[in-house]
This record gives C-alpha cells, sequence and structure tokens, in this order.
C-alpha cells in the first residue's frame, strides 16, 4: 500500500491514464482513489493488474497534481462528496464484491478497451457480467447487457457522476 500520486496506464488505451493513489492491493487487482485534472477526487476504482500497461511514480504532471490536491485539501474540497470514505467492503473477491454491489442496486462503471458501461449489476457467471444500463437521458435502466469478465480492465465503485446519478434517480419519483 503506497499514498504516492501514481499514473497508471491501461495496456489498450496510449493516450491516457489514471492519477490516483493505491490504498490497497492484491495480486489481480489494485483498489485506487483516482484524481481528476482539477486535483480532486473522482472515484474509487478497482484497477485490474492484467490491463496496466506501465505505471509512472514521478513525472512533472504528478508534481503539479500534486500541488492542485495540497490546495484542495487546504480550502476543504478535495474530497467534497467523501468518496475515498465509501470504500467496498469485499474488493479483494471480484465475486463477492460483484454480489455485493447487486445486493445494494450501487450504480458502477465498468470500462473495456472500446466501452464504458455505467448501470447495475443484473447477473454475475463465471465467464460475464450482467450490466443493467442506465440511460441517461431518462434516468433509467434499460436491458442488461453482457460484458466478458476478461475484457473489465476498470470498475469504478463510487465516482462524483454514478453519486450524482444516484442521488437523482432516488428522489425522483418524490419530487412533483
Amino acid at each position: 500500500m503506497t499514498n504516492k500520486l501514481l499514473e497508471i496506464y491501461l495496456v489498450d488505451d496510449d493516450k491516457s491514464f489514471i492519477v490516483g493513489t493505491i490504498i490497497a492491493e492484491n495480486p489481480n487487482q489494485l483498489l485506487i482513489v483516482a484524481i481528476d485534472d482539477n486535483g480532486q477526487v473522482d472515484s474509487v476504482e478497482i484497477v485490474f493488474r492484467s490491463h496496466i500497461a506501465k505505471i509512472v511514480s514521478d513525472s512533472r504532471y504528478l508534481t503539479f497534481c500534486q500541488a492542485m490536491i495540497k490546495e484542495n485539501q487546504t480550502i476543504g474540497i478535495f474530497d467534497a462528496f467523501k468518496l475515498a470514505e465509501q470504500l467496498p467492503g469485499s474488493w479483494q473477491s471480484l465475486d463477492q464484491f460483484l454480489a455485493e454491489c447487486q445486493d445494494e442496486q450501487r450504480l458502477i462503471s465498468v470500462i473495456t478497451a472500446p466501452e464504458i458501461y455505467t448501470g447495475r449489476v443484473s447477473m454475475v457467471s463465471q465467464h460475464q457480467l450482467g450490466l443493467q444500463l442506465m440511460d441517461f437521458e431518462s434516468v433509467s435502466f434499460g436491458a442488461p447487457t453482457l460484458i466478458d469478465r476478461a475484457d473489465i480492465m476498470v470498475i469504478d465503485y463510487v465516482s462524483r457522476q454514478n453519486n450524482y446519478v444516484t442521488k437523482y434517480w432516488k428522489t425522483k419519483g418524490r419530487q412533483n
């Protein structure tokens, strides 16, 4: 476990990278608190080691991010939604983690090389994940989509966007 800010590059994406801090790890995956380009907590993610191309621990960009983080911490906006406190209980076992997300009806994002899927877990099998996708225009859930588990590079357990959508979705029926 490290508190050092890192750039994490994924195998099928050489143009972008995740900036974050590893808060826990096991042989198959890293639990990351990801930071956005404004130096604020963006999400808590599980990154699968099999999809990591490289990790950079020292760069000018990371030095710049550290300066933004320090300033955001000073003025109290580094983790305004307390996302870094919402850690998954069973992240080390993917099956248990996905079952937990399914039981909670948690809105998660699943990143594969070509796509980003956002929805609720509807089915878990040995080789596939069923995700009931979020329709952002109607703020409703559609039919399940099957995703090969081997293709999953990153899972956003909690993010700012999903936090906003979840709050809206839970209250939209109560508003006139």
